[in-house]
């Protein structure tokens, strides 16, 4: 259990948060005493492929080129796509940023939920939105348009993921997460005639790959995360990595960067995966993880979903895509 945790369950709420000296530290309390004060924490669900190479953080120099990320054997490739209009062909870069992450998660934990298919999206924008826990406002810095803009980008890219199990050998997985999309015509706030996605559905192959290796994670750890895609990007590979440990590791920096995408450096990235650890640690009290000068040390840690494995392998149809 990590020491706020501790802190929090020896002497209170009210005196652990009085001595906290930044509000940083606050928040972090606030969110340690909710995470142990929960009787129950729905679960959401994420590949196990998204938890081990990371979405870009914001929108790439060249977002029409091919988005590459690494994790030791494991190699994610996003292509991005088209979306074929009336009157034109418009092409659509890769998927980026904290809203692109949970879009991620909603669409794989509604399809592991209902193990269907066929994800609804909702009667409309707004209660999509307030249902992944965004404000729905529309104009020029509202969240409408870049939600709906992540929500394309997700369906037109193509996914590759690359297993190497030895230096000749390697499986490759090449995919679209969706298969197909319903258009609907946007209300409220976006007016004019835009066009949105009313319903998703996820490819075969994906769907039945995402049924035998959806990673569970805790929602209430998502709510509080959700600003962040650093922290969310270390709170899903932690959740993955930890569960699975049997001794303690060291994960260097150089090989942290290949995994988050730091476009500034080890040193800065660095410095901010320090920060946000202790974010991470104030939502999955289980995770034993520290950092030092060499990088990250990872030891042995329950589930950050109480009762639940890091993979869960449901059902599947015909067409499964091997791991």
């Amino acid at each position: 259990m990590a020491e706020i945790h501790r802190q929090l369950i020896l002497h209170g709420f009210e005196q652990v948060i009085a001595e906290a000296d930044t509000s940083a530290e606050q928040r972090r309390v606030r969110w340690a005493h909710e995470i142990l004060s929960s009787e129950q924490d729905a679960v959401n669900y994420l590949h196990s492929g998204f938890c081990q190479a990371a979405l870009p953080h914001r929108e790439p120099k060249n977002p029409t080129e091919p988005w590459v990320r690494r994790n030791g054997a494991y190699q994610l490739v996003i292509r991005p796509g088209i979306l074929p209009l009336r009157d034109k062909v418009v092409p659509v870069g890769v998927p980026y940023g904290t809203k692109a992450r949970l879009i991620m998660i909603y669409f794989q934990t509604e399809a592991v939920r209902t193990r269907s298919q066929v994800v609804d999206l909702g009667p409309n924008m707004a209660s999509w939105l307030k249902r992944m826990g965004l404000t729905t406002s529309g104009g020029t810095r509202g969240s409408y348009a870049p939600v709906r803009e992540q929500a394309l980008r997700i369906a037109r890219c193509e996914f590759t993921m690359r297993f190497e199990r030895s230096a000749k050998e390697a499986r490759l997985a090449d995919q679209r997460i969706v298969d197909s999309m319903d258009l609907w015509q946007a209300e409220g706030p976006v007016r004019g005639r835009r066009e949105w996605v009313r319903y998703v559905r996820l490819s075969d192959a994906f769907f039945a790959h995402l049924m035998e290796h959806s990673v569970p994670l805790s929602e209430e750890a998502i709510a509080r995360l959700k600003h962040s895609s650093l922290a969310l990007d270390l709170y899903v590979w932690l959740t993955y990595r930890l569960h699975t440990l049997r001794r303690e590791t060291t994960v260097p920096w150089h090989a942290l960067a290949d995994h988050f995408g730091s476009e500034s450096g080890h040193r800065q990235l660095a410095f901010r995966l320090k920060e946000v650890l202790k974010d991470v640690a104030a939502v999955y009290p289980e995770a034993d993880a520290e950092a030092s000068s060499r990088g990250l040390i990872l030891r042995p840690s329950r589930p950050s979903v109480a009762g639940t494995g890091v993979v869960v392998k449901l059902p599947t149809p015909r067409n499964k895509l091997q791991a």
